[in-house]
């Protein structure tokens, strides 16, 4: 037995929210098919985004990133180094200047030196002299601006 796409994707497909289990029960000549709800095994991992459209998505989250976290930043980086605009990563001016500072400590600490031109001087082991050497930065030199923007935001918008 053959079934369309379109009928056995509606069929299997759920809600975001609610998994489906298909059971399938056969008695005599008549087959029941029946979709059971199912817990999650991501429920409490999922992270859903905010209600309010024009909030920065690292200050919903309540994010401190670091320079170590590399696979967070290389999210918003081209394959040939350059970081992602605002408008397309949709971040506000505070943390987009903060990823600007965050990524550059990362090349400089040569965490991120794939992320870059080939004929680049980026990846430390390329360049002369001191600057071959990694760097190393110390974490209290990159500011916490994680909820600043949003109590901001609200602020603005509640007193208009």
């Amino acid at each position: 037995m053959k079934f369309l796409p379109s009928q056995d994707a509606s069929f299997s497909t759920s809600v975001r929210n609610h998994l489906k289990e298909i059971q399938k029960t056969t008695e005599g000549n008549t087959t029941i098919v029946e979709g059971k709800y199912v817990e999650s095994p991501h429920s409490g991992k999922v992270v859903f985004k905010p209600n309010d459209e024009k909030v920065c998505p690292l200050c919903a989250l309540n994010l401190n990133l670091k320079h170590t976290d590399v696979l967070v930043l290389s999210q918003f980086v081209r394959p040939n180094g350059q970081l992602l605009p605002r408008r397309i990563t949709g971040l506000c001016c505070v943390q987009q200047t903060k990823l600007t500072k965050l990524v550059t400590m990362s090349k400089k600490a040569g965490l991120m030196p794939n992320l870059a031109p080939a004929n680049s001087h980026k990846d430390p082991a390329k360049r002369r002299g001191s600057k071959k050497l990694h760097r190393f930065f110390d974490e209290a030199t990159i500011r916490d601006t994680t909820l600043r923007n949003v109590a901001r935001y609200r602020e603005i918008r509640y007193t208009k």
